[in-house]
């Protein structure tokens, strides 16, 4: 019997390790995560994240860089009928890198240039077994009633980044909740299409290298 146990516990283990979610990407506001949630992600030294959303009747055109080690720097720019205006500059630190048996955990500060929109929030994000992943947090403005996101792998046998990883997603804030399937075109190109609070969305990610 705890032989069966340990041979299950090290087949969990495994799946968890493996489960390699579809490659980082950034919001439609520029930090890494799903659709509007932020992970416990951030750009590793000697990466940067580049998108372009279309929201309804504007668009998006979105970054992410690192700033130092465990620090993360993104923004937003926003583009609706041909007049372009910064939407939103943020900031966002690990705390502590996710493990095996242990989330992720970050910190960050989103429209650090608005005072009347400035939201800070503390995110937790952990693998969960059979390619399942799970964000939540918790901090003020549109964060002050939580979030949660959940995102899967379609395709458990494919290479993660690399056509044809897909993964959908699922998340709730600020009393939205919003859909959408993230797929792997290219090593660091994706494709990302859904419904953000009932309205369909697209856009393109790109991550160096």
């Amino acid at each position: 019997m705890q032989k069966k146990f340990v041979v299950i516990l090290l087949v969990l283990v495994g799946i968890m390790v493996n489960c390699d979610i579809t490659k980082a990407a950034p919001t439609t506001y520029g930090p890494t995560g799903l659709i509007d949630v932020p992970s416990a992600d951030v750009m590793r030294s000697n990466q940067m994240e580049i998108g372009y959303y279309h929201l309804n009747t504007a668009a998006y055109e979105v970054i992410a860089v690192p700033l130092f080690r465990s620090f993360e720097m993104s923004g937003a720019v926003r583009d609706e009928n041909n007049i372009h205006t910064l939407k939103t500059f943020n900031l966002k630190y690990s705390l502590e890198q996710e493990g095996v048996f242990t989330p992720g955990i970050a910190m960050g500060v989103d429209d650090i240039a608005d005072n009347d929109n400035t939201a800070a929030y503390l995110v937790l994000s952990k693998a969960l077994p059979f390619g399942l992943r799970i964000h939540t947090g918790i901090g003020t403005m549109r964060y002050k009633h939580g979030f949660a996101g959940l995102e899967t792998r379609l395709i458990p046998l494919s290479k993660g980044g690399e056509f044809p990883d897909l993964s959908f997603m699922v998340e709730h804030i600020d009393k939205k909740t919003s859909y959408g399937f993230r797929l792997a075109t290219a090593k660091g190109l994706q494709f990302t299409a859904g419904w953000r609070d009932k309205k369909s969305f697209w856009g393109i990610t790109y991550t160096v290298p």
